[in-house]
């Protein structure tokens, strides 16, 4: 009879036991971008904050604690979530068009045009890349014929605010002042005449013979540009900047001094290594 009492009793021992590992088990885990850990049970995630209660203390009160402070959350089933800040969440800008088509507006000016494509890798970062034709449009040199190309790719840092408001974000994905650590190549050719003179006495006079020079110009630069990109309607873009570098240029003419100019950058020559670039680009945004 006795037995018949305390069975009853011992399963329902084992099973309150169980249970209360289970429950001491089954909680979430907040890992803190300050590196501290909590155990807790998630009751609510918001927009901007996070509701938890310890765990088997469901009767106690209520904390919150701000999204912004929060690296991840493994969750009491296994799954985790990362708490990533609004600003640079790419869910935040799903419905921004990411890439960019555009030209340097002044550049037809000076001999060439370039075409330039730019690409959002995330928030606060993207990639260019550009191709310059030279030999078309205005040429401020007369008498001198170029042609050939130069290519620049770019990495773009787009700033960031000195400081976070909750629930901030960027205008715009590809919008924004930057800086942008880039390479540029290029090659051309230049062909132009040289008049010769004969001389009596002190005075020369032009003759019949016009020489005919060929040259090849080799360039290349480590540029570090600034500037700021601004988005009209997630359709139109302008962006202007300014470069600084240092620069390499094979010449193969008889005038190895001489520096490139309005070819995708200006400076460099044998004097100094030190290079310029500038620009203004218009352009259209695409998905």
């Amino acid at each position: 009879m006795k037995k018949l009492i305390h069975t009853p009793k011992f399963f329902l021992l084992i099973a309150y036991c169980l249970l209360s590992t289970f429950s001491v088990s089954a909680q979430d885990t907040i890992y803190k971008r300050n590196k501290e850990i909590i155990q807790a049970k998630i009751i609510e995630i918001g927009l901007d904050e996070i509701k938890y209660k310890m765990p088997n203390y469901e009767d106690g009160p209520t904390i919150v604690i701000a999204k912004d402070q929060i690296w991840k959350i493994v969750f009491a089933s296994g799954v985790t979530q990362l708490m990533t800040p609004e600003m640079f969440n790419p869910e935040t800008y799903a419905s921004q068009k990411k890439n960019a088509l555009k030209t340097d507006f002044l550049a037809p000016m000076f001999h060439h045009i370039t075409f330039i494509y730019e690409h959002s890798l995330k928030p606060g970062q993207s990639i260019e890349a550009s191709l310059g034709i030279i030999g078309v449009g205005y040429n401020p040199d007369k008498g001198v014929e170029q042609t050939g190309a130069f290519v620049r790719f770019g990495f773009k840092f787009i700033k960031s605010p000195d400081y976070y408001l909750r629930g901030m974000k960027y205008a715009h994905i590809l919008k924004g002042s930057y800086i942008r650590p880039e390479i540029i190549f290029g090659s051309y050719s230049e062909n132009y005449t040289i008049q010769e003179y004969t001389y009596n006495g002190i005075f020369g006079y032009p003759s019949n013979r016009v020489t005919t020079i060929n040259d090849r110009i080799t360039y290349g630069s480590l540029q570090l540009s600034f500037g700021k990109q601004f988005i009209f309607d997630d359709s139109f873009l302008v962006d202007y900047y300014v470069g600084l570098g240092y620069a390499f240029i094979n010449h193969s003419g008889i005038d190895n001094n001489e520096s490139v100019h309005y070819l995708g950058i200006s400076g460099g020559g044998s004097e100094s290594p030190l290079s310029f670039s500038g620009g203004l680009r218009i352009g259209f945004l695409i998905k």
